[in-house]
Formats: C-alpha cells, sequence, structure tokens
C-alpha cells in the first residue's frame, strides 16, 4: 500500500469538498443575524480546517508520482466517507445546531451516504422547520454529492493525477457489471454526471410549476429525491399536502432507483433510450418490484377501512420512497397491517438498480439469485439438462454467481450482526434492532418499531401526518421519527453501518484487513 499515493488522491477530494461548501456560506451570508445559530461561522470555520487538511496531505504525497494501483483507489474510495462525513459534519457543530460532534458526524454521514436518517427534532435536538435555510441547503447537497458517488468528484482530477478512472469507478460496484464503464471510463462518468444534474434541474422546475414548492423547498428536493437520499426541509414532506409534488418527487426518485448509466449511455439515442432501458433485465425487473410493492400495498390499506384513493396515494409515494431507500415519508407507515410491513421490510433490503443512486443489495443481484433458484429447480427435476444462467442474452461465468451469492449472504449477515450489536442499546426491541440495521445499510433511513396500539388504529384510519405512539420508553425510529435519542456509541455503529452499505460491504471489510495495507 503506498500511503503517500493515498494521501495525494485525497487532498484532492478535500480540497473539492471544501469549495462544495461556497453556496451554503453565500446563503448564511444573506441570513437573519437574529437566530441563535452562527452558520456563517460554521462554513468558515469547516472551511478553514478543510482547506488546511487538503493541504497537510498534500505536502504528504506531492512528491510520489509512481503508479496508482488497485490498493490505492480502493482505500481512497473508503477513507474518502469517513473524511468526508467528519469535514461535513464541523458546519453543523461550530453552528451550534448540535451539542455533541457525534450527531453532527451522523448527519453528516447520514446524508453523504444519501441513507436519509436524522437526530433532528429528536434527543433535544432542534426541529427541522427551525434550522436556517443555509444548514437545510448543506444537507441536501450533501446528499447530492453523496448520491452521485464521491468517488465521481475524482474524475475531473484524475486526468491530471494519471490515474485510471475505470480502476476508482470500479470500485463501488461488485458483482455484476455492465459494458457502461468499461471503455472511456471518463466520458461516461461526465455523461452520468450530466444527466444526474439535468434531471436534477427539471425535478425543480416541476416542483415549482406542479407541486406548488418555493424555489428553495423545490432545489432542496430536488437535490434529495435525485440522490434518493430523503432530506426534506419540512419534518415530513406531506406537510407541502401537494399531490403535484408527491406525483414528481414519485417519478424522479423512480427515475434515480434506475440504472444511471444505463441511460446516459443511450441518451442520445432518443426517444431508443426508452426501448434500450426496458430491454434490460434488470429494469424489468425493478419496475416489476415496484408495481408489485404498490398493488400490495394499496390492497393492505384497504382491506384495513382506508378508500382506494388515499390507499393508492400513500402506497405509491411511500412505497416507491422505500424501494429506492429514498426515505421519504406522507405517513406513519408504522401503524400500517402487518402484509404491508413485511413488504417494506423486503424492500429496504433489495433497494434499485446497479449503476442508480438508490441503495441495496440491488435489482440485478435479486434477479440473478431467483434465476439460480429456477435453475437449481429445474436440475433437480432433470440431472441431465445442460443449460447457462443468462443475464440480457450473455451466459454469466460461474465465478460472477458466485461473487454475487457472497455478496447477498454477506449483506444478510452485515444486517444481523449489526441487530445484534444494536440491539444492546436497552431501549430498542427486537423490531427497532432489526429494522434499523436493515435501513442503515440499505440506506433508506426511516425504520419501524412497535406502537401503541391504541393509538394505531386512529392514525391508520385518517393519515395524514398523524404519528402513533410508541410503546413507553422506546425511541421512535419511524417516518416521523428520529435517532437522537440513541445513546452516541449506537450512532457511531450505525454510521459505520451506512458507509457499509454505501460502498458494498467489500470496499470498507478490506480497510479493516491487515493484508491490505501491506506492501
Amino acid at each position: 500500500m503506498n500511503l503517500y499515493q493515498v494521501a495525494r488522491l485525497m487532498a484532492g477530494f478535500a480540497g473539492v469538498f471544501t469549495l462544495a461548501q461556497l453556496p451554503p456560506l453565500l446563503v448564511a451570508l444573506s441570513e437573519d443575524n437574529r437566530s441563535a445559530l452562527s452558520p456563517c461561522t460554521g462554513f468558515l470555520t469547516s472551511m478553514a480546517i478543510g482547506a488546511a487538511v487538503a493541504a497537510a496531505l498534500w505536502l504528504a504525497g506531492r512528491r510520489d508520482r509512481s503508479q496508482v494501483f488497485r490498493k490505492e483507489t480502493i482505500a481512497v474510495a473508503g477513507l474518502s466517507w469517513f473524511l468526508a462525513g467528519a469535514l461535513g459534519g464541523i458546519p453543523f457543530l461550530v453552528a451550534g445546531l448540535f451539542a455533541t460532534p457525534i450527531d453532527a458526524f451522523f448527519e453528516a454521514m447520514s446524508g453523504l451516504t444519501t441513507c436519509g436518517a436524522t437526530v433532528l427534532a429528536s434527543g433535544g435536538n432542534m426541529r427541522i422547520e427551525a434550522v436556517p435555510a443555509s444548514l437545510l441547503l448543506w444537507r441536501a447537497q450533501m446528499q447530492w454529492i453523496g448520491g452521485i458517488g464521491i468517488v465521481l468528484v475524482f474524475v475531473a482530477l484524475l486526468p491530471a493525477l494519471g490515474v485510471s478512472a475505470k480502476n476508482l469507478l470500479s470500485s463501488e460496484s461488485v458483482g455484476v457489471h455492465t459494458d457502461s464503464f468499461q471503455p472511456r471510463a471518463v466520458e461516461k462518468a461526465r455523461q452520468v454526471a450530466i444527466l444526474y444534474l439535468g434531471m436534477t434541474t427539471v425535478c425543480a422546475l416541476l416542483l415549482v410549476a406542479i407541486g406548488g414548492f418555493g424555489w428553495f423547498d423545490a432545489i432542496c428536493h430536488a437535490f434529495t429525491a435525485m440522490a434518493t437520499g430523503g432530506y426534506s426541509t419540512r419534518a415530513s414532506v406531506g406537510h407541502f399536502d401537494s399531490l403535484g409534488g408527491e406525483i414528481v418527487l414519485t417519478c424522479f426518485m423512480f427515475l434515480a432507483g434506475a440504472s444511471l448509466a444505463l441511460m446516459a449511455t443511450n441518451l442520445r439515442s432518443g426517444a431508443r433510450c426508452v426501448t434500450t432501458l426496458c430491454r434490460s433485465a434488470e429494469f424489468r425487473m425493478y419496475l416489476l418490484s415496484t408495481l408489485v410493492v404498490i398493488g400490495v400495498l394499496t390492497f393492505s390499506l384497504v382491506r384495513a377501512g382506508r378508500s382506494f384513493g388515499d390507499s393508492l396515494r400513500a402506497a405509491t409515494f411511500n412505497g416507491v420512497s422505500v424501494l429506492t431507500s429514498t426515505g421519504y415519508a406522507t405517513a406513519d407507515y408504522h401503524v400500517w397491517p402487518t402484509t404491508a410491513l413485511l413488504v417494506l421490510f423486503a424492500a429496504m433490503f433489495v433497494g434499485g438498480c446497479s449503476g442508480s443512486t438508490a441503495g441495496g443489495f440491488k435489482q440485478v443481484r435479486l434477479l440473478v439469485c431467483l434465476r439460480l433458484l429456477g435453475y437449481t429447480l429445474r436440475q433437480f427435476v432433470r440431472p441431465k439438462s445442460v443449460e447457462r444462467i443468462k443475464l440480457d442474452n450473455e451466459v454469466l461465468p460461474a465465478a460472477v454467481i458466485s461473487t454475487i451469492l457472497a455478496i447477498v449472504l454477506l449483506w444478510i449477515v452485515t444486517i444481523l450482526v449489526g441487530a445484534f450489536l444494536i440491539s444492546f442499546d436497552e431501549r430498542l426491541n427486537f423490531v427497532a434492532a432489526l429494522a434499523i440495521s436493515a435501513s442503515m445499510v440499505g440506506s433508506c433511513g426511516p425504520a419501524m418499531t412497535v406502537v401503541d396500539p391504541a393509538s394505531a388504529s386512529e392514525v391508520l384510519l385518517h393519515g395524514g401526518t398523524a404519528v402513533a405512539d410508541t410503546l413507553a420508553g422506546t425511541p421512535n425510529v419511524g417516518p416521523f421519527g428520529g435517532y437522537g435519542e440513541l445513546h452516541g456509541w449506537t450512532k457511531l455503529l450505525l454510521a459505520v453501518e451506512m458507509v457499509f452499505g454505501r460502498l458494498e460491504l467489500l470496499t470498507v471489510l478490506a480497510l479493516f484487513s491487515p493484508n491490505f495495507w501491506r506492501r
């Protein structure tokens, strides 16, 4: 491991991330100074520290111009998230939004990994509506940066550093690779970035025109919808009470959960881009999963006594939000029927497509596992039959299938181990511990817990932004709750789980291997 090369690459990232704080700083300069918080001081201090860190890292690695290998790119891909979490939390802490560094780090890491879990409005922290606009913009902007992948920030720096972009980009996804990033990796990454920026702009414009959002709310929600992050400028998207806004956000959450890499590759083909996308087996699986989730949720809510129109609206928005790991909510789905909760819990595991901003272990891996199950069953019935497992008319090598199974198994083990460790926070019940772990690794944000049956039926029938009461002494970690009441060590554990899920486990696990750091 060439630590000098790692330091040189990290210096470029720290510099870019520091400059990204300029827009919220400009907003902070125009804010009312009567607030008890000091956003201006927070951003200026953060930028000064970020510049110092970038300079120190550059000085450490400035003389090393040797070739960068896979180990160095994996190290940068993993360590950059932890560095970003530390730098991103400084404005929150210095401005006075949070009293402890752990809360500030948790909020920043949740934003950068597009998890969307928050400690605001819980544990004695400020309500979201009372937070200054500059800090809300920084929360949303961090999710937007994290959505496209902090690794893509290096694309602008790699040509000057002589680094292979393909090596760095490939460290973010493991198991199944399309040809989207194989040739001309830098050009492909730029196409994804342009598509991402364009879709964010269109989303913001439609939220203003159709949803009735103000410009600030529209921009923040466009950032977090395209990033499938879920940070809102309100306690809930339901507070806007805008059907048009929910339709726009649902559409863009769904698009962000599809493969941006595939869309960017075929964008110049015009209308044929849609045909190409539909020919993808993974996209068809994603579309089918979305329809199944919406259908089951709607059916469950209608059976519980809700009207069909209200059920369809709540099921569509919240179902797509959970499946794409966005984390927006218009209803306290804690109180939904058991069938609906099981579907939402399963959706936390799966997530969106590979090459998207969504979390989860991805639709393509689910598809391969299902085809492997079918293949195994057919082989059991007809042992002498000869066939191959294919994906989009390409035969999958045995090594790829083994890697996919290993990733899925590792994903499940990580969630179970995380739930076991989380359970040491004595206020969390079994449901909460398991759901929180799945939500963190799946980058979903809100989790589930057991609620008081007496209040659950009332909230279920009337819907809206009403919140059900949790059991006595149990923190509300659901869509209308927060993680502020958890112990500090629990929040740090959850932050690590967020990075595990965002980088799909192996990249982070490699950092904990002694052999990885040896030359």
